[in-house]
């Protein structure tokens, strides 16, 4: 069994019209197929309409709230009312267990609501038969962003180029030589395993997710997936890129909605941080040093801003 776990944030209508694409896109999979949807805020409303977008079969409790068990496009579906909105990692860490307990699953593919299957159909067989390799645990496929530019897969940066260097030098930042700068974006695939791959799109098989107890829940909106690439490499395991698997990252503006620019970044810093402190070992004064260069930065880049805006 191949689940789809997927978590909902205020945004139903997203995800239902992502249910039925998946739904479509995997019709002709010889794989049997099942889906795990976690509304992961307190928007009754947003509940109501997720719940009312399929027939229900039964209602249950899981973990102190309702889990109703639906049908969608001939496909089983449970849905699932998170008590708050517990971040990425908690929401798809209880999205597995729901699968596993009531469905049985084999596989979990992690999937964002705003992900579109760009082949004719999904090539599950593919996925699975990647993540089948003895010793691999994660399979991405190629996805790119509305702009075109391609999001996978990732190699591994150490923390002062990922975060330090590039927003120490800002705005003067562009004179830095290519290979200084943030991106960790590997720009031609040549040959797996990868570093990573994008969180909004991978599987894996349920074994391998439940032998380092899925992601690490200390974080919230961010790294998890670079967590878990590294949790599995420590293992052994490998992370493979597919790109005969071809996605479109169709950018919801959620998170825009709720977080300004400056505060996803410190969000994203502080989860990156995390990481590089638990996992790879660096100083906790390094990081409160590039703590305050990427404060710095978004100052600085405020300003630049407002200077800009005044000389129009």
């Amino acid at each position: 069994m191949l689940t789809f776990v997927l978590l909902d944030y205020k945004s139903a209508e997203a995800t239902i019209n992502c249910v039925s694409h998946y739904a479509l896109k995997c019709k002709s999979s010889k794989e049997p197929i099942s889906f795990v949807v976690v509304d992961n805020s307190d928007d009754i409303e947003n509940f109501e309409k997720l719940s009312a977008a399929w027939p229900s079969v039964s209602c249950c409790e899981y973990d102190d709230s309702v889990l109703e068990e639906k049908v969608a496009d001939g496909y089983r579906l449970f849905l699932w009312k998170n008590t708050c909105n517990a971040g990425y990692a908690k929401g798809n860490n209880d999205g597995a267990k729901i699968g596993a307990k009531f469905l049985n699953s084999d596989y979990f593919i992690f999937s964002n609501n705003d992900i579109v299957v760009l082949d004719e159909e999904l090539s599950v067989e593919n996925l699975i038969a990647e993540a089948n390799i003895s010793n691999v645990a994660i399979v991405g496929p190629s996805i790119v962003g509305k702009d075109s530019k391609p999001q996978n897969p990732y190699f591994e940066k150490s923390f002062f180029l990922r975060w330090g260097l590039e927003n120490l030098c800002y705005p003067f930042a562009r004179l830095l030589p290519k290979k200084w700068n943030s991106s960790d974006l590997v720009e031609k695939f040549v040959e797996n395993p990868v570093f990573r791959v994008m969180g909004s799109f991978f599987i894996i098989s349920r074994s391998k997710f439940e032998e380092v107890d899925g992601f690490d829940p200390h974080t919230f909106l961010f790294a998890e997936e670079l967590i878990l690439s590294r949790k599995l490499h420590d293992r052994g395991y490998e992370t493979h890129y597919l790109p005969s698997v071809h996605m479109l990252h169709n950018h919801s503006e959620i998170i825009g909605k709720n977080y300004n620019y400056g505060r996803r970044l410190m969000l994203r810093f502080e989860s990156e941080a995390y990481y590089y402190r638990n996992y790879v070992g660096i100083a906790s004064w390094r990081i409160a040093l590039v703590r305050m260069i990427v404060k710095s930065y978004i100052l600085r880049k405020n300003i630049v801003k407002q200077i800009k805006s005044l000389l129009k």
